[in-house]
Protein backbone atom coordinates (compact mmCIF):
# COMPACT_ATOMS: atom_id res chain seq x y z
CA UNK A 1 0.00 0.00 0.00
CA UNK A 2 0.97 3.38 -1.14
CA UNK A 3 2.09 5.89 2.01
CA UNK A 4 -0.32 7.82 3.33
CA UNK A 5 -0.18 11.61 2.33
CA UNK A 6 0.57 13.95 5.33
CA UNK A 7 -1.95 16.24 4.87
CA UNK A 8 -4.98 13.22 5.16
CA UNK A 9 -3.18 11.72 7.70
CA UNK A 10 -2.58 15.33 9.84
CA UNK A 11 -6.71 15.92 9.75
CA UNK A 12 -8.09 12.37 10.29
CA UNK A 13 -5.91 12.91 13.70
CA UNK A 14 -7.22 16.39 14.50
CA UNK A 15 -10.87 15.38 13.77
CA UNK A 16 -10.79 11.98 15.84
CA UNK A 17 -9.13 14.66 18.93
CA UNK A 18 -11.96 16.98 18.59
CA UNK A 19 -14.57 14.64 18.19
CA UNK A 20 -13.67 12.67 20.91
CA UNK A 21 -12.82 15.89 23.35
CA UNK A 22 -15.83 17.33 22.39
CA UNK A 23 -17.99 14.22 23.97
CA UNK A 24 -16.92 15.70 27.22
CA UNK A 25 -19.25 17.33 29.34
CA UNK A 26 -22.30 15.64 27.49
CA UNK A 27 -25.07 14.64 30.04
CA UNK A 28 -22.65 15.25 33.10
CA UNK A 29 -20.26 12.81 31.33
CA UNK A 30 -16.83 12.40 31.11
CA UNK A 31 -14.77 10.63 28.35
CA UNK A 32 -11.39 10.96 28.04
CA UNK A 33 -8.72 10.36 24.87
CA UNK A 34 -7.09 6.92 25.52
CA UNK A 35 -3.59 6.78 26.08
CA UNK A 36 -2.95 4.66 22.77
CA UNK A 37 -4.76 7.78 20.86
CA UNK A 38 -3.05 10.42 22.60
CA UNK A 39 0.32 8.91 21.42
CA UNK A 40 -1.07 8.33 18.44
CA UNK A 41 -2.14 12.38 18.01
CA UNK A 42 0.84 13.49 19.15
CA UNK A 43 3.38 11.78 17.72
CA UNK A 44 1.90 12.24 14.17
CA UNK A 45 1.27 16.20 14.94
CA UNK A 46 5.43 15.84 15.95
CA UNK A 47 5.61 13.89 12.35
CA UNK A 48 3.92 16.55 10.56
CA UNK A 49 5.76 19.48 12.15
CA UNK A 50 8.83 17.41 10.99
CA UNK A 51 7.67 17.28 7.33
CA UNK A 52 7.20 21.19 7.59
CA UNK A 53 10.68 21.90 7.40
CA UNK A 54 11.06 19.69 4.41
CA UNK A 55 12.52 21.39 0.88
CA UNK A 56 11.71 19.66 -2.38
CA UNK A 57 14.48 19.63 -4.74
CA UNK A 58 12.91 20.35 -8.33
CA UNK A 59 14.84 19.86 -11.72
CA UNK A 60 13.91 21.38 -14.86
CA UNK A 61 15.66 23.13 -17.73
CA UNK A 62 16.61 27.12 -17.32
CA UNK A 63 12.84 27.88 -19.48
CA UNK A 64 10.95 25.59 -18.55
CA UNK A 65 9.78 27.00 -15.05
CA UNK A 66 7.09 29.88 -15.45
CA UNK A 67 6.09 32.16 -13.10
CA UNK A 68 2.95 30.43 -12.68
CA UNK A 69 4.59 26.91 -11.83
CA UNK A 70 6.32 29.27 -8.86
CA UNK A 71 2.74 30.29 -7.81
CA UNK A 72 1.41 27.24 -7.10
CA UNK A 73 4.55 25.84 -5.28
CA UNK A 74 4.03 29.37 -3.25
CA UNK A 75 0.50 28.58 -2.14
CA UNK A 76 1.49 24.90 -1.58
CA UNK A 77 4.03 26.04 0.69
CA UNK A 78 1.83 28.29 2.49
CA UNK A 79 -0.83 25.66 2.98
CA UNK A 80 1.96 22.75 4.14
CA UNK A 81 5.16 24.29 5.03
CA UNK A 82 6.74 22.18 2.85
CA UNK A 83 9.16 24.26 0.72
CA UNK A 84 9.68 23.65 -3.16
CA UNK A 85 13.38 24.73 -4.24
CA UNK A 86 13.57 24.47 -8.19
CA UNK A 87 16.84 23.56 -9.53
CA UNK A 88 17.22 25.47 -13.24
CA UNK A 89 19.96 23.55 -15.02
CA UNK A 90 21.46 24.87 -18.70
CA UNK A 91 18.95 23.90 -21.34
CA UNK A 92 21.49 22.28 -23.42
CA UNK A 93 22.79 20.45 -19.92
CA UNK A 94 19.61 19.48 -18.59
CA UNK A 95 19.52 15.74 -19.71
CA UNK A 96 23.37 15.04 -18.45
CA UNK A 97 22.79 17.02 -15.08
CA UNK A 98 19.70 15.36 -14.28
CA UNK A 99 21.14 11.94 -14.77
CA UNK A 100 24.40 12.19 -12.97
CA UNK A 101 22.72 13.91 -10.23
CA UNK A 102 20.57 10.18 -9.84
CA UNK A 103 23.30 8.45 -9.97
CA UNK A 104 25.31 9.89 -7.61
CA UNK A 105 22.60 8.87 -4.98
CA UNK A 106 22.09 12.18 -3.72
CA UNK A 107 19.49 13.17 -6.58
CA UNK A 108 16.47 15.83 -6.61
CA UNK A 109 13.04 14.62 -5.31
CA UNK A 110 11.49 15.68 -8.55
CA UNK A 111 12.44 16.01 -12.00
CA UNK A 112 10.82 17.08 -15.39
CA UNK A 113 11.43 14.68 -18.56
CA UNK A 114 9.10 14.19 -21.63
CA UNK A 115 6.70 11.60 -21.83
CA UNK A 116 6.23 8.86 -23.88
CA UNK A 117 10.08 6.65 -24.30
CA UNK A 118 12.03 9.81 -23.84
CA UNK A 119 11.71 8.78 -20.72
CA UNK A 120 14.09 5.99 -21.15
CA UNK A 121 17.25 8.00 -20.99
CA UNK A 122 16.35 8.62 -17.12
CA UNK A 123 16.36 4.40 -16.14
CA UNK A 124 12.48 4.78 -15.02
CA UNK A 125 12.65 1.24 -13.81
CA UNK A 126 15.32 2.54 -10.60
CA UNK A 127 13.84 5.88 -10.59
CA UNK A 128 10.42 6.64 -11.44
CA UNK A 129 8.16 6.18 -8.57
CA UNK A 130 4.52 4.55 -9.58
CA UNK A 131 1.59 6.59 -9.00
CA UNK A 132 -0.98 4.92 -10.60
CA UNK A 133 -3.18 4.78 -7.26
CA UNK A 134 -3.56 8.48 -6.57
CA UNK A 135 -6.69 9.88 -6.72
CA UNK A 136 -6.08 12.35 -9.42
CA UNK A 137 -5.19 9.61 -12.52
CA UNK A 138 -8.75 8.81 -12.34
CA UNK A 139 -9.27 12.30 -14.17
CA UNK A 140 -6.32 12.09 -16.99
CA UNK A 141 -7.57 11.69 -20.37
CA UNK A 142 -7.11 8.67 -22.08
CA UNK A 143 -4.38 10.08 -24.45
CA UNK A 144 -2.92 11.70 -20.81
CA UNK A 145 -3.01 8.38 -19.17
CA UNK A 146 -1.45 6.74 -22.56
CA UNK A 147 1.08 9.29 -22.44
CA UNK A 148 1.96 9.03 -18.64
CA UNK A 149 2.00 5.15 -18.48
CA UNK A 150 5.64 3.38 -18.13
CA UNK A 151 5.80 -0.50 -18.11
CA UNK A 152 2.02 -0.63 -17.02
CA UNK A 153 2.33 2.09 -14.34
CA UNK A 154 1.62 5.81 -14.45
CA UNK A 155 4.97 7.35 -13.37
CA UNK A 156 4.43 11.31 -14.79
CA UNK A 157 1.85 14.10 -13.26
CA UNK A 158 1.11 15.89 -16.68
CA UNK A 159 -0.73 19.04 -16.56
CA UNK A 160 0.50 19.99 -19.90
CA UNK A 161 -0.57 19.71 -23.51
CA UNK A 162 -0.28 17.70 -26.71
CA UNK A 163 1.86 20.07 -28.45
CA UNK A 164 4.61 20.21 -31.18
CA UNK A 165 6.28 22.64 -33.74
CA UNK A 166 5.65 24.50 -35.96
CA UNK A 167 6.17 27.89 -38.42
CA UNK A 168 5.08 30.98 -36.74
CA UNK A 169 3.90 33.65 -39.17
CA UNK A 170 3.44 36.94 -38.90
CA UNK A 171 0.25 36.97 -40.85
CA UNK A 172 0.42 40.95 -41.47
CA UNK A 173 3.84 40.49 -43.35
CA UNK A 174 2.69 37.34 -45.10
CA UNK A 175 -0.35 39.71 -46.36
CA UNK A 176 1.67 42.27 -47.39
CA UNK A 177 4.13 39.52 -49.33
CA UNK A 178 0.77 38.43 -51.09
CA UNK A 179 1.33 34.98 -50.26
CA UNK A 180 -0.62 31.81 -48.45
CA UNK A 181 1.25 29.77 -45.39
CA UNK A 182 3.50 27.71 -47.55
CA UNK A 183 2.56 23.67 -48.22
CA UNK A 184 5.81 22.64 -49.98
CA UNK A 185 9.59 23.43 -50.12
CA UNK A 186 9.56 25.38 -53.29
CA UNK A 187 6.56 27.47 -51.92
CA UNK A 188 8.54 28.20 -48.54
CA UNK A 189 11.78 29.00 -50.50
CA UNK A 190 9.49 31.88 -53.10
CA UNK A 191 8.37 33.40 -49.89
CA UNK A 192 11.69 33.67 -48.33
CA UNK A 193 12.68 34.98 -51.35
CA UNK A 194 9.90 37.47 -51.53
CA UNK A 195 10.56 38.54 -47.42
CA UNK A 196 14.62 38.95 -48.57
CA UNK A 197 13.18 41.40 -50.97
CA UNK A 198 11.09 43.48 -48.33
CA UNK A 199 14.38 44.03 -46.29
CA UNK A 200 13.10 41.04 -43.79
CA UNK A 201 14.95 38.19 -42.75
CA UNK A 202 12.87 35.17 -43.77
CA UNK A 203 13.58 32.73 -40.22
CA UNK A 204 14.34 33.86 -36.59
CA UNK A 205 16.44 30.97 -35.64
CA UNK A 206 18.41 31.23 -32.42
CA UNK A 207 21.33 29.67 -33.33
CA UNK A 208 22.76 30.22 -29.69
CA UNK A 209 20.65 27.46 -27.98
CA UNK A 210 21.90 24.63 -30.00
CA UNK A 211 19.08 22.33 -28.91
CA UNK A 212 16.90 24.49 -31.35
CA UNK A 213 18.63 22.60 -34.17
CA UNK A 214 16.61 19.09 -33.05
CA UNK A 215 13.00 20.60 -33.19
CA UNK A 216 13.08 21.41 -36.94
CA UNK A 217 13.45 17.18 -38.22
CA UNK A 218 11.45 16.56 -35.10
CA UNK A 219 8.57 17.05 -37.41
CA UNK A 220 9.38 14.57 -40.03
CA UNK A 221 8.58 11.52 -37.37
CA UNK A 222 4.83 11.32 -37.62
CA UNK A 223 5.05 11.48 -41.46
CA UNK A 224 7.73 8.96 -42.06
CA UNK A 225 5.74 6.35 -39.54
CA UNK A 226 2.93 6.61 -41.77
CA UNK A 227 4.97 6.26 -45.07
CA UNK A 228 6.98 3.43 -43.08
CA UNK A 229 4.81 1.59 -41.19
CA UNK A 230 6.35 0.10 -38.43
CA UNK A 231 9.36 3.20 -38.24
CA UNK A 232 9.65 3.86 -34.60
CA UNK A 233 9.35 0.05 -34.04
CA UNK A 234 12.36 -0.26 -35.89
CA UNK A 235 14.09 2.70 -34.48
CA UNK A 236 13.48 1.42 -30.89
CA UNK A 237 15.61 -1.64 -31.73
CA UNK A 238 19.50 -0.54 -31.91
CA UNK A 239 19.15 -1.91 -35.84
CA UNK A 240 17.35 1.01 -36.15
CA UNK A 241 18.91 3.80 -37.96
CA UNK A 242 18.18 7.07 -39.21
CA UNK A 243 20.27 7.05 -42.07
CA UNK A 244 17.55 4.09 -43.68
CA UNK A 245 15.34 6.68 -44.47
CA UNK A 246 16.20 8.59 -47.63
CA UNK A 247 13.75 11.53 -46.69
CA UNK A 248 15.48 12.26 -43.33
CA UNK A 249 18.50 13.26 -45.58
CA UNK A 250 16.59 15.01 -48.04
CA UNK A 251 15.29 16.80 -45.10
CA UNK A 252 18.69 18.06 -43.59
CA UNK A 253 19.59 19.20 -47.45
CA UNK A 254 16.92 21.34 -47.55
CA UNK A 255 17.24 22.82 -43.99
CA UNK A 256 20.75 23.19 -45.13
CA UNK A 257 19.89 25.17 -48.26
CA UNK A 258 17.42 27.80 -46.23
CA UNK A 259 20.37 27.97 -44.21
CA UNK A 260 22.83 28.95 -47.07
CA UNK A 261 20.28 30.90 -48.35
CA UNK A 262 20.49 33.37 -45.84
CA UNK A 263 17.13 32.82 -44.92
CA UNK A 264 18.41 33.57 -41.43
CA UNK A 265 20.27 36.41 -41.64
CA UNK A 266 23.76 37.05 -41.41
CA UNK A 267 25.66 34.39 -39.12
CA UNK A 268 27.42 36.19 -37.10
CA UNK A 269 23.89 37.71 -36.18
CA UNK A 270 21.74 34.43 -35.92
CA UNK A 271 24.17 32.18 -34.10
CA UNK A 272 23.74 35.20 -30.88
CA UNK A 273 20.20 35.22 -30.36
CA UNK A 274 18.52 32.54 -27.71
CA UNK A 275 15.16 31.51 -27.67
CA UNK A 276 14.24 34.15 -25.14
CA UNK A 277 14.73 36.68 -27.91
CA UNK A 278 12.02 35.13 -29.94
CA UNK A 279 9.18 37.40 -28.91
CA UNK A 280 11.12 40.54 -28.87
CA UNK A 281 12.40 39.42 -32.28
CA UNK A 282 8.97 38.22 -33.61
CA UNK A 283 6.93 41.63 -32.31
CA UNK A 284 9.77 43.88 -34.22
CA UNK A 285 8.22 43.22 -37.49
CA UNK A 286 11.75 42.20 -38.62
CA UNK A 287 11.27 38.60 -39.11
CA UNK A 288 8.64 36.86 -41.28
CA UNK A 289 8.74 33.58 -39.28
CA UNK A 290 9.81 31.08 -36.76
CA UNK A 291 10.10 27.71 -35.80
CA UNK A 292 8.73 27.06 -32.38
CA UNK A 293 5.68 24.94 -30.30
CA UNK A 294 2.44 26.82 -29.84
CA UNK A 295 2.70 27.28 -26.21
CA UNK A 296 5.97 28.97 -26.49
CA UNK A 297 4.74 30.84 -29.29
CA UNK A 298 1.71 32.35 -26.62
CA UNK A 299 4.31 34.49 -25.15
CA UNK A 300 4.53 36.96 -28.23
CA UNK A 301 0.73 38.30 -26.94
CA UNK A 302 1.18 38.15 -23.43
CA UNK A 303 4.16 40.35 -23.74
CA UNK A 304 2.59 41.97 -26.99
CA UNK A 305 -0.78 42.38 -26.36
CA UNK A 306 -1.47 45.26 -28.55
CA UNK A 307 -0.28 43.22 -31.83
CA UNK A 308 -2.81 40.79 -31.00
CA UNK A 309 -3.26 37.36 -31.45
CA UNK A 310 -5.05 37.41 -34.36
CA UNK A 311 -1.32 38.58 -36.34
CA UNK A 312 -0.30 34.99 -35.61
CA UNK A 313 -0.75 31.74 -37.14
CA UNK A 314 0.79 27.95 -37.77
CA UNK A 315 2.11 25.86 -40.26
CA UNK A 316 3.85 23.05 -41.07
CA UNK A 317 7.83 22.50 -41.14
CA UNK A 318 7.27 21.57 -45.28
CA UNK A 319 10.40 20.20 -45.95
CA UNK A 320 10.90 16.78 -48.19
CA UNK A 321 7.26 16.29 -48.16
CA UNK A 322 5.89 16.30 -44.71
CA UNK A 323 2.39 17.36 -44.58
CA UNK A 324 1.44 16.08 -41.38
CA UNK A 325 1.98 17.48 -37.64
CA UNK A 326 3.74 15.44 -35.26
CA UNK A 327 3.02 16.18 -32.16
CA UNK A 328 4.71 15.32 -28.28
CA UNK A 329 2.45 12.98 -27.02
CA UNK A 330 2.31 14.84 -23.38
CA UNK A 331 5.29 17.16 -23.33
CA UNK A 332 7.00 17.70 -20.22
CA UNK A 333 5.69 16.35 -17.39
CA UNK A 334 7.07 15.90 -13.79
CA UNK A 335 8.41 12.29 -12.11
CA UNK A 336 9.21 11.60 -8.33
CA UNK A 337 12.30 10.10 -7.89
CA UNK A 338 11.96 6.98 -6.19
CA UNK A 339 15.14 7.13 -4.03
CA UNK A 340 13.98 10.65 -2.66
CA UNK A 341 13.83 10.67 1.11
CA UNK A 342 10.78 12.67 0.91
CA UNK A 343 8.53 10.48 -0.80
CA UNK A 344 5.49 11.45 1.12
CA UNK A 345 6.14 15.35 0.76
CA UNK A 346 6.37 14.88 -2.92
CA UNK A 347 3.29 13.17 -2.71
CA UNK A 348 1.42 15.84 -1.13
CA UNK A 349 3.14 18.13 -3.57
CA UNK A 350 1.73 16.09 -6.55
CA UNK A 351 -1.46 16.11 -5.08
CA UNK A 352 -1.87 19.96 -4.42
CA UNK A 353 -0.68 20.45 -7.97
CA UNK A 354 -3.22 18.29 -9.44
CA UNK A 355 -6.15 20.19 -7.70
CA UNK A 356 -8.77 20.54 -10.89
CA UNK A 357 -8.59 24.55 -9.55
CA UNK A 358 -4.75 24.84 -9.46
CA UNK A 359 -4.72 22.34 -13.04
CA UNK A 360 -7.00 25.03 -14.87
CA UNK A 361 -4.87 27.92 -13.30
CA UNK A 362 -2.23 26.34 -14.92
CA UNK A 363 -3.47 25.92 -18.17
CA UNK A 364 -5.59 29.13 -18.41
CA UNK A 365 -1.92 31.03 -17.42
CA UNK A 366 0.35 28.67 -20.26
CA UNK A 367 -2.09 29.11 -23.19
CA UNK A 368 -1.88 25.69 -23.91
CA UNK A 369 -4.05 24.12 -26.30
CA UNK A 370 -5.16 21.44 -24.65
CA UNK A 371 -4.72 19.54 -21.22
CA UNK A 372 -3.73 15.80 -19.96
CA UNK A 373 -6.69 16.51 -17.07
CA UNK A 374 -10.49 15.48 -18.67
CA UNK A 375 -12.07 18.34 -16.35
CA UNK A 376 -10.04 21.51 -17.22
CA UNK A 377 -12.38 23.78 -19.30
CA UNK A 378 -10.56 24.47 -22.67
CA UNK A 379 -11.07 27.53 -25.09
CA UNK A 380 -10.15 28.33 -28.56
CA UNK A 381 -6.59 27.99 -29.66
CA UNK A 382 -5.99 29.92 -32.86
CA UNK A 383 -2.16 28.18 -33.68
CA UNK A 384 -3.57 24.69 -32.65
CA UNK A 385 -6.56 25.27 -35.45
CA UNK A 386 -4.20 26.84 -38.13
CA UNK A 387 -2.13 23.40 -37.15
CA UNK A 388 -4.76 21.48 -37.44
CA UNK A 389 -5.86 23.10 -40.73
CA UNK A 390 -2.84 22.65 -42.30
CA UNK A 391 -2.43 19.02 -41.75
CA UNK A 392 -6.31 18.03 -42.66
CA UNK A 393 -6.15 17.02 -38.83
CA UNK A 394 -3.30 14.20 -39.74
CA UNK A 395 -1.09 13.90 -36.64
CA UNK A 396 0.72 11.67 -34.22
CA UNK A 397 3.59 11.92 -31.81
CA UNK A 398 7.10 13.01 -32.99
CA UNK A 399 10.00 11.05 -32.29
CA UNK A 400 11.18 12.27 -29.08
CA UNK A 401 8.45 11.00 -27.57
CA UNK A 402 7.88 7.30 -29.83
CA UNK A 403 11.70 6.44 -29.97
CA UNK A 404 14.49 5.94 -27.27
CA UNK A 405 17.87 8.58 -26.98
CA UNK A 406 16.32 11.04 -29.45
CA UNK A 407 18.69 13.48 -27.47
CA UNK A 408 18.02 17.96 -28.34
CA UNK A 409 21.39 18.34 -27.81
CA UNK A 410 23.65 16.45 -29.54
CA UNK A 411 21.00 16.64 -32.48
CA UNK A 412 20.85 19.90 -32.09
CA UNK A 413 24.80 20.41 -32.24
CA UNK A 414 25.32 18.41 -35.13
CA UNK A 415 22.70 20.71 -37.12
CA UNK A 416 24.55 23.41 -35.97
CA UNK A 417 27.89 22.28 -37.14
CA UNK A 418 25.95 21.59 -40.53
CA UNK A 419 24.63 24.99 -40.80
CA UNK A 420 28.17 26.66 -40.70
CA UNK A 421 29.82 24.07 -42.97
CA UNK A 422 31.72 21.71 -40.45
CA UNK A 423 29.18 19.02 -41.41
CA UNK A 424 27.80 17.33 -44.29
CA UNK A 425 24.34 16.58 -44.47
CA UNK A 426 25.46 12.74 -44.59
CA UNK A 427 27.61 13.23 -41.61
CA UNK A 428 24.50 14.89 -39.52
CA UNK A 429 22.69 11.41 -40.20
CA UNK A 430 25.19 9.46 -39.31
CA UNK A 431 26.05 11.56 -35.91
CA UNK A 432 22.61 10.96 -35.01
CA UNK A 433 22.80 7.29 -35.53
CA UNK A 434 26.28 7.26 -33.99
CA UNK A 435 24.91 8.45 -30.82
CA UNK A 436 21.80 6.28 -30.48
CA UNK A 437 23.89 3.08 -30.75
CA UNK A 438 26.09 4.50 -28.09
CA UNK A 439 23.73 5.11 -25.68
CA UNK A 440 21.84 1.24 -26.77
CA UNK A 441 25.02 0.20 -25.89
CA UNK A 442 25.21 1.79 -22.48
CA UNK A 443 21.62 0.68 -21.43
CA UNK A 444 21.79 -2.78 -22.33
Amino acid sequence: MKRRKILSMSLAVLVLTSTLAGCGGTGGKTESVSADQQTLAENETQETAAKSDVTLTVAAAQDWIKDWDRKVAEEFTAETGIKIDFQLNPNDQYTNIVKAKLASGDGVDIFYANTGRGLLEYSPDKYAYDLSDQEWVSRYTDWGKECCTYDGRIVFLNTSSIDGYGFLYNMDLLEKAGKEIPKTFDELVALCDIYMDMGITPIFEPGADAWHGCVWVLQMGDYLNRKYPGMYEKLCTPEGKFADYPELLTFTEQLNQLVQAGYFGEEEEWLSYTWSDRSEKMASGKFGMMVTNIGAAEDLWRKYPEIGAEQWKMGLIPLAGNNTFSNNGGNLARIINKESKHIDEALAYFEFVARKENVQYLYDSSGSPNCAFADVELRENILWDSLMEASNNVTGPDFAASIPFYSADPIGKAYIEMFIGDKTPEEVIAQIDNDRATMFGVTQ
